[in-house]
């Protein structure tokens, strides 16, 4: 197996959070190795083809080409980087499988980010669970769409569902939680608020029919295997320093869910951590 002692650090996760973790880690000295399950780092990012409004100083710039920046910020510091490299399990203090083997550190952060809530659905050439790259696959051109959730990314998609052509029918169990920007955005889009029944195999929502869903039900955390963390509401429970219920497991990003979900707050998460963790080995 192939194991390295002389790591100090093991960041689980190639999205915003774990790329400014490893990123500043690189910059303070800190042995570090980041593990990405996907080909390539970012995040969800790598999902979103549209301009990330929120994201100051980047105007312009699709989520997927922010995902890029950060992956050439890191090789440019020579970040050590793996990529298609899922953490497979976790155990010890802390030794992580990888598929050539396995890595051990006395650190671990937790950056593995979350996923969209499925609510029971499959994903299908109908069915379109998340935001970016699974609704932006869906045939929208001249169909009626459900868009199914009310927070701030339902009624993003539904705009751009209806800037592609398509009729979004908004549908919120209830009052809508997203932003009021989002909402004025797109004030012309037919929003039912209240219980509803969709039927996938039929695609009708209380049985009015549909040439698509749109699942935007929000995320949920996703854990390396092995780990068990204290859980708040499902996610990572940290304190202010990012520090979890494990002893030496941080954890950063949106598996926390410490702070508003965004690039920013990822990014800078992830900031804090390194400089807790640089500041613990220094003694």
């Amino acid at each position: 197996m192939a194991k390295n002692m002389q790591l100090q650090v093991i960041i689980i996760g190639g999205g915003p959070a774990g790329v400014s973790c490893a990123i500043w880690l690189k910059k303070l000295g800190v042995r570090a190795v980041l593990l990405e399950a996907s080909p390539r780092l970012g995040g969800l990012q790598t999902w979103s083809p549209y301009e990330n409004l929120w994201i100051p100083g980047v105007q312009g710039k699709t989520g997927q080409q922010v995902a890029q920046h950060l992956s050439d910020h890191a090789a440019a510091l020579g970040v050590e980087t793996r990529t298609t490299c899922p953490a497979l399990g976790v155990w010890g203090d802390y030794t992580v499988g990888i598929p050539a083997g396995s890595l051990t550190a006395p650190y671990l952060v937790i950056a593995t980010g979350s996923k969209p809530r499925a609510g029971g659905f499959t994903a299908s050439a109908r069915v379109a669970i998340g935001p970016g790259t699974p609704m932006e696959s869906l045939d929208v051109k001249g169909r009626r769409i459900a868009i199914l959730g009310g927070g701030d990314n339902a009624f993003d998609q539904a705009r751009f569902v209806a800037e592609r052509g398509g009729v979004p029918v908004i549908f919120s169990r209830s009052a809508p939680r997203a932003q009021k920007l989002l909402q004025e955005m797109i004030r012309d889009v037919k929003v039912v608020t209240g219980n509803y029944a969709a039927d996938p195999q039929a695609l009708t929502v209380n049985g009015e029919p549909f040439d698509a869903f749109g699942v935007l039900y929000g995320f949920e955390a996703v854990l390396p295997p092995g780990l068990e963390p204290e859980l708040e509401n499902g996610y990572v429970a940290v304190n202010r320093l990012g520090e979890t219920s494990l002893a030496k497991v941080y954890a950063c990003g949106e598996v926390t869910d410490f702070w508003h979900p965004c690039v920013t707050t990822a990014s800078a998460h992830g900031v804090q951590v390194a400089k807790q963790i640089s500041k613990k080995l220094a003694g």
